[in-house]
């Protein structure tokens, strides 16, 4: 199950078949290529959350997930010419390829959707030594 729908993303984005270079029609192929980046989109978010929200599914994660999937959207625009940027007359740079943006980490954080998976322990252990 994913975190969005092709559909949401559309209409967020107004991505259609021809920014992606398909053919004016080919809405398959680009509900293919949205549901393949939703799907990764899902796997940053159950990486970084080290867990996964399959079953009730809370609306801020629904929220992250469909932002996360449209910025790879807006990255494939800015990339499709060049990844090249003119920042003024003497430099150029390559456009940034983050899509999981620091925001999107704070709203699952500030969510507390995050499980925390370390191993550390608060306790300390102690042995004794004897002379025996």
């Amino acid at each position: 199950m994913t975190y969005c729908a092709a559909e949401d993303l559309k209409q967020l984005t107004g991505i259609k078949p021809e920014h992606l270079r398909l053919e004016k029609e080919d809405v398959d192929g680009l509900d293919a290529i949205l549901n393949d980046w939703i799907l990764q989109a899902k796997g940053l978010i159950d990486s970084y959350c080290h867990t996964n929200f399959d079953n009730d599914i809370p609306a801020a994660v629904e929220n992250v997930c469909l932002r996360l999937a449209a910025n790879m959207v807006a990255l494939s625009q800015t990339r499709k010419g060049t990844p090249l940027i003119k920042v003024n007359d003497w430099k150029v740079g390559i456009s940034s390829s983050a899509i999981f943006t620091q925001d999107l980490k704070d709203d699952l954080k500030d969510g507390n959707f995050v499980v925390d998976k370390s191993n550390k322990s608060d306790s300390i252990d102690f042995f004794a030594i004897t002379g025996d």
